[in-house]
């Protein structure tokens, strides 16, 4: 059991650190290589969206198309697909095109808090003191991030800052939308489905095939990178991890993403970091402890219980 926790958690904190490389990638071949976020997201989806297919076809056979024969899950599928997944990856790169992606990176940590907001509308109760908590440490971390504590000025891009925000919200969405098609089918197969549907409609406006920016080895290197460590192997890897140690400890350990993102761009990229941004960077993070940290009693009730699902 110990050595499961412990590899559980090693599998958290290796995908934290895969994701987090895979936003300096970005930033590398987008501001650097001069490569579109579009053509980025479309042949990141794309790829993947082929792999897993392939895959699925192989293992599943005929019952790969099985949650096309539901007219509901298949419309919540689009849905997901559009909205969580391919919003996600396309908002996050925009982000960083505009920003730099530790700063990209923190922003979309904003998710957790937007949907404790969106759960308190939704059911009319007040946020507990825990989340109205994290609530503040989110507004106050973005505040710093956005204006460095100086109300008379914007220290990031608008447009950046917009991107931004409506990359947490698609986070969030992709958080919370599908947890009926995830009680129908397995995660793995669902985020397949979501990713190659997405690369189709992509492929209309961006065709993956046709390569943008100025590409050499490096370049080549991080796609691949991005490509096969940040989006085919993190994931799984991810999932493992939350199977062995559960979703709130998961989350924690996953919060190492925009610390390692943060170091790979100030030491490899050279991106400038104000202390402010750094201030701003860690009251969001920290919002993933305080959300993810249950009280006591309810925390010894749940393991006593209760055993996490995927």
């Amino acid at each position: 059991m110990k050595n499961k926790k412990l590899l559980g958690s090693i599998c958290c904190i290796i995908s934290a650190c895969l994701w987090g490389g895979c936003g300096a990638s970005g930033q590398y071949l987008i501001n650097e290589l001069h490569m579109s976020s579009l053509w980025l997201t479309s042949f990141r989806l794309s790829i993947c969206g082929i792999v897993l297919m392939l895959y699925f076809s192989f293992r599943m056979r005929s019952e790969v198309f099985q949650i096309w024969k539901n007219k509901k899950d298949a419309i919540e599928l689009i849905l997901f697909s559009l909205i969580g997944v391919t919003a996600l990856y396309y908002t996050y790169f925009i982000t960083v095109q505009y920003t730099n992606a530790a700063t990209a990176t923190v922003l979309q940590y904003l998710s957790p808090v937007l949907i404790v907001i969106y759960m308190s509308v939704r059911t009319r109760k007040r946020p507990t003191a825990q989340e109205a908590t994290a609530v503040c440490f989110a507004l106050a971390g973005t505040f710093l991030l956005a204006t460095h504590g100086n109300f008379r000025s914007l220290q990031i891009s608008s447009t950046g800052l917009f991107w931004g925000i409506v990359s947490a919200i698609t986070l969030a969405f992709y958080t919370v939308f599908p947890r009926r098609l995830l009680s129908r089918y397995p995660t793995i197969y669902l985020y397949g489905w979501a990713v190659f549907f997405g690369a189709i409609v992509l492929n209309f406006i961006s065709p993956f095939w046709q390569m943008e920016g100025n590409l050499d080895t490096v370049g080549v290197l991080l796609l691949l990178y991005t490509l096969f460590f940040g989006t085919l192997l993190s994931y799984p890897i991810f999932l493992y991890g939350v199977k062995q140690i559960g979703p709130a400890r998961s989350s924690i350990l996953s919060s190492l993403e925009p610390m390692t993102t943060a170091v790979i761009t100030v030491v490899f990229l050279a991106t400038p970091l104000h202390i402010m941004d750094i201030i701003g960077m860690v009251l969001i993070t920290a919002t993933v402890f305080i959300l993810a940290v249950k009280p006591r009693r309810q925390a010894a009730a749940v393991e006593k219980n209760e055993k996490p699902s995927l």
